[in-house]
């Protein structure tokens, strides 16, 4: 008869599969807390409309939204940041606005909103060319050279950057203004930490030299 000795591996297999559940467990309540957030800012802004009469955060919310999508449904990378800073700066860089509420007294509506849906365009054309390669945390899901991302780097964030920067002057308050820096700041780490991980790519090396601006053509 055969005796199986006891090894590591019989050992390490429960630790094994309670860290996969605590990787299912953390993934749906993360995506439990996105769609719950989402939901708040976009049903606070359509009670604005409903109350006023008068759009807000149209644009801002429609690129929070495709984000959300683009997060639930994004394809596993080749290389993730083990940084915790990286995955501080990503969620908070990407969802932080969703905190954002309408608010009076700022610029006219129509101005606000067509501001908004050109940082929006610019934010969806971006992330149209890299489909189900987003991701929040910094990491290698394939380098893409094309569209948008011949003009700089990190095109998404300059939409981000449009569409939020709009909302706030639409909605002006010390909350959305703090929120819009907080945003703005952890955008800025998570382009730092991204193009830590990307830089080990030699195809990405080839792009920086070619694409030299991250953020705005001619300033960063």
């Amino acid at each position: 008869m055969e005796v199986k000795p006891f090894g590591r591996a019989d050992a390490a297999s429960p630790c094994r599969t309670l860290g996969a559940m605590r990787e299912r467990v953390a993934s749906v309540l993360s995506r439990a807390l996105l769609v719950t957030l989402f939901v708040g800012f976009a049903w606070a802004n359509f009670h604005r409309w409903r109350t006023t009469g008068e759009p807000s955060g149209l644009g801002t919310t429609l690129l929070e939204g495709w984000v959300a999508v683009l997060f639930l449904i994004r394809r596993p990378a080749r290389q993730v940041s083990t940084r915790r800073l990286a995955w501080v700066a990503a969620p908070i860089g990407s969802f932080a606005m969703l905190l954002a509420r309408p608010a009076s007294g700022g610029v006219p509506q129509m101005p606000a909103e067509a501001v908004q849906l050109l940082g929006v365009a610019a934010a969806l054309l971006s992330l149209g060319t890299l489909g189900r390669s987003f991701g929040l945390v910094a990491a290698n899901r394939g380098v893409k050279t094309r569209g948008p991302y011949s003009l700089v780097r990190h095109p998404a964030y300059t939409g981000y950057l449009i569409a939020y920067a709009a909302y706030c002057a639409e909605n002006p308050s010390l909350r959305n203004l703090s929120l819009l820096v907080a945003s703005t700041a952890f955008q800025l780490v998570r382009i730092h930490e991204e193009e830590q991980v990307l830089s080990a790519d030699e195809g990405y090396r080839r792009y920086t030299s070619r694409v030299r601006f991250r953020l705005v053509p001619y300033v960063y």
